[in-house]
């Protein structure tokens, strides 16, 4: 009877000991991101190595690996991650998105631009060579006039289909709550903003990220196609100079 009971404390011991370990390497993101819809997208350099078998290279990527990507999410994030969505889902209604095919081209290097990089695979001069090299650009001839708007190009390589994503920011956060939330940051990363108004803000912007990835209002993004669109030679300077 000793010896099951010692059994047993150090079963116990040792559930103990994993729990802890795993509950110090889980990220501790809104439950809500796990709601948040799923993208797929095939990619060839999976199974390059061996490490994916070959015909399984469907890719499943969720709002919490742009998580980990950028290390936040706020609403700009949130939102390049669903007009991304939007926009493959325009250009290959009745296929999985191909990684390697895909160009984007952006009217400047903002959040949503950095999240369609990743889940594209479209890369500039620094990427993988093999399949996507000069498939992300800035394309400064799409920017729009109109304030709070953000334009993208998603095209395919293979068809040269385009369409063109806009992201209408002041649908979603109207300008004075936007500079406001921008103050508050800079705040933060300055160390000056206090306990209370940190947590007032991040609920904030939470329910914002909340409301682009599971409501998103009527006007916050628009996907159309886009006839003709020649996609720009990439030029190294012209990249740098934006950055």
């Amino acid at each position: 009877m000793q010896i099951k009971r010692l059994y047993a404390v150090l079963l116990l011991v040792i559930l103990s000991t994993a729990t802890t370990a795993f509950s110090q390497t889980v990220n501790h993101w809104p439950e809500f991101y796990d709601q948040a819809p799923v993208i797929k997208v095939v990619d060839p350099m999976a199974v390059l190595v061996g490490n994916i078998p070959e015909g399984e290279n469907t890719l499943t990527i969720k709002l919490t690996d742009v998580a980990l990507y950028s290390g936040h999410v706020c609403a700009g994030i949130a939102s390049g991650y669903m007009i991304t969505k939007k926009a493959l889902d325009a250009l290959y209604p009745n296929s999985t998105p191909e990684r390697g095919q895909i160009r984007v081209a952006a009217m400047a290097p903002e959040d949503p631009f950095d999240v369609a990089s990743y889940i594209t695979g479209a890369r500039s001069f620094y990427g993988r060579g093999e399949i996507n090299a000069n498939d992300l650009v800035i394309d400064p001839n799409i920017k729009s006039e109109q304030k709070g708007i953000f334009v993208m190009v998603f095209q395919r390589k293979d068809t040269g289909k385009a369409v063109k994503a806009v992201f209408n920011k002041f649908k979603l956060i109207p300008p004075q709550q936007k500079a406001g939330l921008e103050s508050f940051l800079r705040r933060v990363l300055e160390g000056k903003a206090s306990t209370e108004e940190k947590a007032s803000k991040w609920a904030k912007i939470q329910s914002l990220v909340k409301k682009v990835v599971l409501e998103t209002p009527e006007g916050v993004f628009e996907i159309n196609p886009l006839e003709g669109y020649e996609f720009p030679e990439p030029s190294r300077t012209s990249i740098e100079r934006q950055l």
